[in-house]
């Protein structure tokens, strides 16, 4: 981290106006748990290329982490509309969006449209299946996410969102709907 936080650094002093050297600088502080530093790389690369859809919706994951859900969806919205054929992500970040709103019946929908739910997303999948209170539709994304994650646990999801999940409550909340799907301690 150190080592890439040092090039991207770099990069930024030799062409400032490089908008993904920002957006690599933010990913960076994001990792690092490093959130208004983030945001503030972010709305700078932002403002470099306004038009670029990819940096709008990674900046609402760190929006959601703060619990700036609106803001969040509505970024996720404007990328949407700037490119048509926006990849699937953009509708697992959505899910995500509307999961942290809990409006867990449209975070399912926005999920639904992806072409293929990738198996990472299971576990986003299982937290909103969670939220609904459909036990056995968790206990099945979660299986399919645990499948390439083996050894994930409650303690593990912990100390990798504590020092990102800085929205009240939230984190709370995830872990209770990861122990609802039955991820074990």
């Amino acid at each position: 981290m150190k080592r890439a936080a040092e090039y991207a650094d770099k990069a930024i002093l030799l062409a400032p106006d490089d908008s993904e050297a920002h957006n690599i600088r933010a990913s960076i502080h994001t990792e690092a748990g490093e959130m208004e530093q983030a945001l503030a790389r972010y709305d700078q690369a932002i403002a470099l290329n306004p038009s670029d859809s990819n940096i709008l919706v990674m900046s609402a994951g760190v929006l959601l982490n703060v619990g700036r859900t609106d803001e969040a969806i509505d970024r996720i919205e404007q990328a949407k509309g700037i490119d048509p054929f926006y990849p699937d992500w953009f509708h697992w970040q959505m899910g995500w969006a509307l999961y942290e709103k809990n409006d867990c019946g449209a975070a399912l929908t926005a999920m639904r449209k992806m072409s293929r739910i990738p198996s990472g997303a299971h576990r986003m999948l299982a937290g909103i299946h969670a939220c609904l209170g459909n036990k056995r539709e968790a206990k099945e994304a979660l299986a399919v996410f645990l499948k390439d994650s083996p050894g994930d646990s409650i303690s593990k999801q912990r100390r990798q969102w504590e020092k990102n999940y800085l929205a009240a409550g939230a984190l709370e909340r995830w872990i209770g709907h990861m122990r609802f799907a039955g991820l074990p301690d």
